[in-house]
């Protein structure tokens, strides 16, 4: 068995869904597998995190709002392209 360490993440409950719903789309056996191909992804690529670092640096009342605005995008199946996502206002959602 490969080595592997257990480590804890805390997701707003509209964030966590959201992830949820993503992972069953796109077929992934749980969240937990997207989120390790995510990280996968982003050690593979290294490129900048323009919009989500700024995410990162918003109040916890603002990410929870954020997370909210993402979760009702999740559920009527709207999405946009990283360069449109580069532009958008989070607030405009």
């Amino acid at each position: 068995m490969p080595a592997t360490r257990t480590k804890t993440f805390r997701l707003s409950h509209a964030l966590a869904d959201a992830l949820e719903l993503r992972a069953k789309e796109l077929g992934y056996g749980s969240a937990t597998a997207l989120v390790e191909a995510l990280a996968r992804y982003d050690c593979l690529c290294r490129s900048r995190h323009g919009v989500t670092k700024q995410w990162s640096q918003l109040t916890p009342t603002e990410q929870d709002d954020l997370d909210a605005r993402l979760l009702a995008r999740v559920l009527k199946k709207h999405g946009m392209t990283a360069t449109q996502a580069a532009q958008v206002d989070w607030r405009m959602l």
